[in-house]
């Protein structure tokens, strides 16, 4: 196949009304705290209805989270899973519910957002459903941070996104808004990129490191407040089921 003829195909499904028309996809939003995903997720609902937000925040649990992820597939629905997915062990919770059901797609955004710009939102952020003020925001955004890993290619999703707020500066999303991301999404293929650069590349150029056992990549130290030192919440709560937006 040419070039161009691939060029093409590429246009093609760029220009599809619809994406993901007629077929399900399990989708995994994947990012810090306050990074956007659920800004994201509660508009993709509203305009692409086949779409359900599956949001741990609201729903309490991620056994919860399953359940309803669970019934969309059933329905013939398309689940969103809105929560952090911070490695590779989170994600695959949600893989495998989409292996049970033949033909169904996975497909991952990664809401590339800098440390400082989740802190910033987070000092503003008044009704988180179980953030109850800036300084709990800024402890479970550290500890977050310390413990993301970007995904591998291994890990087994057919397509995906990384998005930085610079792809959409807007503080909301229209239909159209987010149809164009859903058809960048269904275009990306399985090789694994960030942005037009391969993984290795792109990981080498912005200080990230390769997790211990090839399960990920971590979170750039170098977007970490100069004050953070790894320390972890003090509280015996887990961060589990809390301020997973």
């Amino acid at each position: 196949m040419t070039e161009s003829s691939d060029k093409k195909d590429q246009d093609e499904t760029l220009q599809d009304p619809t994406p993901f028309a007629g077929t399900q996809t399990m989708l995994i939003l994947v990012g810090l705290v306050a990074s956007g995903k659920s800004t994201f997720a509660q508009a993709l609902e509203h305009h692409f209805p086949q779409f359900r937000r599956c949001n741990q925040d609201e729903l309490g649990t991620r056994q919860r989270v399953e359940s309803l992820a669970h019934r969309a597939l059933r329905e013939g629905l398309s689940p969103c899973i809105d929560r952090c997915n911070f490695d590779a062990i989170q994600r695959s919770h949600w893989i495998n519910i989409a292996r049970q059901f033949p033909g169904t797609s996975i497909s991952v955004i990664v809401f590339d957002t800098p440390y400082q710009v989740c802190s910033a939102r987070l000092q503003e952020r008044t009704s988180h459903p179980t953030i109850k003020d800036p300084q709990q925001g800024q402890s479970i955004l550290a500890r977050f941070a310390s413990d993301l890993q970007f995904p591998h290619p291994n890990e087994g999703h057919d397509h995906i996104l990384y998005l930085k707020p610079s792809d959409h500066p807007r503080t909301e999303y229209t239909g159209e808004d987010i149809g164009l991301i859903l058809q960048r999404l269904q275009a990306s293929s399985t090789y694994f990129k960030r942005g037009n650069l391969s993984a290795s590349n792109q990981i080498r150029g912005r200080g990230y490191e390769a997790h211990r056992g090839g399960r990920g990549h971590r979170f750039p130290s170098s977007r970490l407040p100069k004050s953070y030192s790894g320390a972890r919440l003090n509280d015996k709560t887990s961060t589990s089921h809390i301020a997973q937006r």
